[in-house]
């Protein structure tokens, strides 16, 4: 099954303290590259979270969005650091010996004390969390994966329509290829009896066609052609991650055709091969964006 990289999925959970949304947006990527962004307490949920989609996605850049919308206030808790406060207020004592400042300090002079005071907020369960990332999560992917697949039938059809463009080509070189070899003979003929009345000709010819016939041969090409496109066939029905494999299967069709291209003594085989390559470019672009 082909699946593109690019695609969105989201999940919402809710729990006894909050609801929690989870987005992932999946762009293409030569290999898996995840991108999250997780509130900082939130360290172990994040971890169990990239082991998550690494077990369900093989390659694309993956951006990770968590959303948290607490369901009531928790109880919160003003922490008085005294042994910084009392820093600040000895050196408060000595600066009011050389400048003058007022005796009494204010709330709002404390609250500019840097790290004087600091608000503890209690925390959300720990299991809670790591099953609420996990239950919005597994939804966001599913939903991902569905669009990546809806994109992979397109890009399945795409596939399909340039490989049979291939075929066509290459049963078009097939149809030409014997013929180069009748028409060096009759030409090879030609210029031999423009010079000469021996009765030896035939044989000369012969062994001359004969071995022009093995320079300029490509069965072997275009029978490990048909090779690769039925191997692209079962790759493109397979149900594992296939971009990378089918990335060399091109490469390999591509170097048949250069060779076949090098060996080619007609203009119909000429325009096939250029063809060929031009379709071969297509589907290339479109393989980058295959899982």
């Amino acid at each position: 099954m082909v699946r593109s990289m690019t695609g969105f999925g989201r999940g919402v959970t809710q729990t006894e303290h909050f609801q929690l949304t989870v987005e992932v947006r999946s762009v293409n990527h030569r290999f898996l590259e995840i991108s999250s962004r997780f509130p900082k307490e939130w360290m172990e949920a994040e971890l169990a979270a990239k082991k998550l989609i690494q077990s369900k996605v093989s390659r694309g850049k993956l951006d990770v969005s968590v959303f948290v919308n607490e369901n009531h206030q928790h109880e919160q808790t003003m922490v008085i650091n005294w042994p910084l406060v009392n820093a600040y207020k000895a050196a408060r004592k000595e600066l009011a010996a050389e400048v003058p400042l007022k005796e009494e300090w204010d709330m709002t002079e404390l609250l500019k004390l840097e790290g004087a005071l600091t608000v503890e907020t209690a925390q959300l369960p720990h299991e809670e969390v790591i099953e609420a990332v996990r239950d919005a999560l597994t939804e966001a992917l599913n939903n991902l994966i569905a669009m990546r697949e809806r994109e992979g039938a397109v890009l399945h059809e795409v596939m399909c329509g340039f490989k049979q463009e291939l075929v066509e080509q290459i049963d078009c070189i097939r149809a030409v290829s014997d013929d180069a070899v009748v028409k060096y003979r009759e030409k090879l003929l030609l210029r031999i009896k423009e010079v000469t009345e021996s009765t030896s000709v035939d044989e000369r010819v012969l062994t001359e066609v004969a071995v022009f016939a093995e320079k300029i041969d490509i069965a072997e090409e275009l029978d490990r052609l048909n090779s690769h496109l039925k191997q692209l066939d079962e790759t493109l029905a397979e149900d594992i991650s296939i971009g990378r494999k089918l990335d060399f299967l091109l490469q390999e069709i591509h170097r048949e055709t250069n060779t076949i291209g090098s060996k080619n003594q007609s203009s119909e085989a000429f325009v096939a091969v250029v063809q060929m390559k031009s379709v071969l470019e297509k589907m290339r672009e479109q393989v980058q964006n295959i899982e």
